[in-house]
């Protein structure tokens, strides 16, 4: 299994008991516009953690599919993503090949606006994910697998909070703790 920078930056803070946005409890979402099948069309990420920085973008062509109970993703159109970071000083470049697919259990509340949960320890499917950092092949790694164990990636949050339209979604992740900042957007269209 390969643990790039970001990723083991990304998995720890997110595990550090950092304050997350959390809504207020609210009901299942039958009604909810985030159910149905997405296309990513922009993903930015901006992390800051300790004395340790990252921005990330691409992942464009990924499809996520959404039911009051799952999600989805579907790797196969999927673009590159491309992380410039700097750890300890050193500058670093990052390139990340999401492939195949990969489902959750989740829950999902609110209708126009509300969050999507998934649940780590349901996580199925044959997804990997392949890095290059700095140039060099660092391997590969298969996300269920990664999920269930604890590990996360930034480009497929465990918790976001969403607003959508019947043609527009777009999930947001905020963290926010003692020397630590996260902020991932995802934008999607209906497919």
């Amino acid at each position: 299994m390969s643990t790039t920078p970001l990723r083991l930056l990304s998995a720890v803070a997110l595990t550090a008991g950092l304050a997350l946005t959390v809504p207020a409890a609210a009901s299942a979402a039958p009604g909810s516009c985030a159910v149905g099948t997405w296309q990513l069309t922009k993903y930015r990420l901006k992390s800051h953690i300790d004395e340790a920085t990252a921005n990330a973008k691409g992942g464009e062509g990924t499809r996520l599919t959404i039911t009051r109970k799952s999600a989805s993703y579907d790797f196969s159109r999927a673009k590159k993503v491309f992380t410039k970071g700097v750890v300890e000083g050193d500058s670093y470049t990052e390139t990340d090949t999401f492939r195949k697919k990969l489902a959750f259990k989740s829950s999902l509340t609110g209708k126009k606006m509300g969050s999507l949960t998934l649940k780590r320890k349901s996580a199925t499917g044959n997804a990997t994910i392949s890095s290059i950092v700095g140039g060099q092949p660092t391997g590969s790694a298969k996300l269920a697998k990664n999920y269930r164990a604890g590990l996360e990636d930034p480009f497929i949050p465990v918790f976001v909070q969403y607003t959508c339209t019947s043609k527009t979604l777009k999930l947001v992740l905020e963290a926010d703790g003692p020397m630590t900042t996260i902020t991932s957007v995802h934008q999607y269209r209906r497919v």
